[in-house]
């Protein structure tokens, strides 16, 4: 492990170094992919299904090993799970797949030509279309719904970039280019459509926030047809636009990450193992960086695995130099607030055929295009990261539920996989946590109050892992992680402590992690979270006195807490009638920039990004 820690920080600048001689670097992106590969061909993962059959060929075809069997894979996809998903509605997650290996192996490929047999091909064409036909209509193109998401973000993503691929492929092939879609359209009038659409997609991604489903477990569904576009888009423009926002995202991952687990607030982070333990990316992010869980097999990880970009140095030392990141904060707008509808007035819906399989009024989000409401602030450390999502006090139908569900605040500490403390409401006995907090922070100072407008079972709790080592004085919960120390104050009505249960978990398989609950005996009570590195105290002790020493006062429904370790002042009004103080400014949710950090700058709307760190820099110019 130490081994592969060690060729992590070293390979960056070994390309550096190579490029600078005239050599060429080695590939290790290119190393991993194929010892996942590997693997995929020895033990095809899932065990069945159309991802099973997708792994297999996408495996056996680049190592160019047991093509016929891959050729038949497809041929069992077609006839047994193929009917099934097309039936359930989730062809979706497959079709993109398939796209990507007719892009690099079909007869007419510019990447492996021929390797796809010809059965086979026909067999992949023929899922494509009587999954695209019936579905894709021009009318899911129109830039007035730039901002809707169907079904939800990733899903939204997924369905849209294998449309885009289809019409791509159909435009092309002299057994399809004359065909016509369900609603009359021509698949090279649909596929010119798809990459207008993809054109504005990415910059409306890189100037308004990026995505919805932030820092969420999803991403690596939505990336998938990224990875496409950026790799085989007939377009050079969209080409440019999908590898420049690839950039811009692995650029706000790598900022936020500790050796492949990345701290900040999360949307869409399910209870259970995904907040305890897990890490948004973890495994995708082992193929370009070597970071996070290793030699993953995970369908959606397969078209991350086998793409052609790779990411710029800058990037790559974002992600890989912790250390020369130093201290840091970082603020964000995000996109999440709904699309106010008329009262009476009809919900939207992409397709005006009540008969379409996408005419579903509830699984459409159409969100605010000029955002607000929803500030992301993170402070960064080589010991610590510790994020939030700072969103005004708003009733839950104000937001997009695909924003507001499940929304993740606390922080990770560095020297452990698992260990942080977060905030987390209970779950209900169905469905999920909606709208569940508001909150303030600077640096290392964050206070986070449930809200009354919420949708979440009744009770607040605190996650403490089990690596932290506690101690209790006065009200406080004192926590020493290996590099840092973290304090937690319930501001009134008490507390107790719970072990874990698998009834909060999202999945009732397995054991319960490591780790327990501080329960809010009062759950509407405002909770302090203070966070140091080691060396701004002498010990724990020290840390403790000065923590004990601060002023707090909590009178008329107003919180205010100074600390000197942090050297700020934050104000929370716990009847939600004012926004938060920071040192006596009211928090603005809406700034001039929707990206605020010492490595990622951009003005709300402009499409113009600027990547920095250290001497380095890199202009990502979405305009052009």
């Amino acid at each position: 492990m130490k081994c592969m820690l060690w060729l992590a920080v070293l390979l960056p600048f070994v390309a550096l170094r190579a490029a600078a001689a005239g050599q060429t670097a080695p590939d290790e992106q290119g190393a991993r992919r194929d010892v996942m590969l590997r693997a995929q061909l020895a033990k095809p993962y899932p065990a069945d299904g159309c991802w099973h059959y997708e792994d297999f060929a996408l495996a056996a075809y680049w190592l160019n090993e047991r093509t016929a069997e891959a050729d038949q894979a497809l041929l069992t996809e077609r006839e047994k799970a193929f009917p099934v998903s097309l039936k359930d509605g989730d062809f979706h997650w497959h079709a993109f797949m398939l796209e990507r290996i007719y892009f690099l192996f079909a007869k007419d490929s510019q990447r492996f030509p021929g390797r796809l047999g010809a059965e086979a091909e026909a067999a992949l064409l023929d899922m494509l279309w009587q999954w695209a036909g019936p579905r894709c209509r021009l009318e899911m193109t129109l830039p007035e719904r730039d901002f809707w998401k169907w079904g939800s973000e990733n899903h939204h993503a997924q369905a849209w970039s294998s449309f885009w691929g289809a019409a791509q492929i159909f435009a092309q092939h002299p057994a399809y280019k004359d065909r016509r879609y369900a609603d009359g359209t021509t698949p090279a009038q649909m596929a010119a459509a798809f990459n207008a659409y993809y054109l504005r997609y990415a910059l409306h991604r890189a100037a308004t926030g990026l995505l919805v489903e932030c820092n969420s477990g999803y991403n690596k569904y939505t990336l998938g047809g990224w990875y496409n576009l950026a790799d085989f888009a007939p377009d050079p423009a969209l080409r440019r636009r999908f590898a420049m926002l690839l950039d811009l995202f692995w650029a706000d991952w790598a900022s936020e990450q500790i050796n492949g687990v990345r701290g900040g607030s999360r949307h869409r982070c399910y209870p259970g193992t995904d907040s305890t333990a897990g890490s948004s990316m973890d495994g995708l992010a082992w193929f370009p960086f070597g970071l996070g869980h290793a030699k993953s097999q995970h369908p959606s990880h397969m078209c991350g695995a086998t793409t052609f970009w790779r990411p710029s140095l800058i990037v790559t030392d974002l992600a890989l130099d912790v250390a020369g990141r130093g201290v840091y904060e970082s603020c964000s707008r995000r996109p999440g607030l709904a699309e106010p509808r008329q009262a009476g007035a009809p919900p939207p819906n992409y397709v005006s055929d009540p008969q379409h399989p996408f005419f579903v009024p509830q699984g459409l989000y159409p969100l605010r295009s000029e955002g607000g409401g929803l500030l992301r602030y993170t402070y960064g450390t080589p010991d610590f990261v510790m994020g939030t999502s700072m969103v005004e006090a708003r009733p839950c139908e104000d937001w997009c539920a695909i924003s507001s569900q499940n929304r993740w605040e606390g922080v990770i500490f560095a020297g452990h996989p698992t260990a942080r403390i977060f905030a987390q409401p209970l779950t209900p006995k169905k469905g999920s946590v909606y709208n569940a907090e508001w909150s303030v922070q600077k640096r290392g100072v964050l206070i986070v109050q449930r809200l009354k407008t919420s949708k979440a079972a009744k009770g607040q709790r605190i996650w403490f892992d089990a690596a932290l080592q506690r101690a209790e004085t006065n009200g406080w919960v004192f926590a020493e992680a290996p590099q840092a120390y973290a304090a937690v104050r319930v501001v009134a009505g008490g507390t107790a402590w719970e072990a874990d249960s698998m009834e909060q978990h999202r999945k009732k398989t397995g054991g319960t992690d490591k780790g327990e609950w501080l329960k809010c005996l009062n759950e509407f009570a405002p909770v302090i979270i203070e966070v140091v590195r080691k060396g701004d105290c002498a010990d724990f002790a020290a840390f403790q006195r000065a923590v004990l020493a601060y002023p707090l006062r909590f009178e008329n429904n107003r919180l205010d807490y100074t600390s000197a370790l942090n050297k700020t002042t934050l104000t929370l009004f716990t009847d939600y009638s004012r926004p938060p103080l920071v040192d006596g400014q009211p928090v603005n949710y809406a700034p001039q920039k929707v990206f605020d950090s010492p490595f990622i700058q951009s003005d709300f709307g402009s499409g113009l990004v600027t990547l920095r760190k250290g001497s380095q820099s890199l202009v990502l110019d979405f305009n052009r």
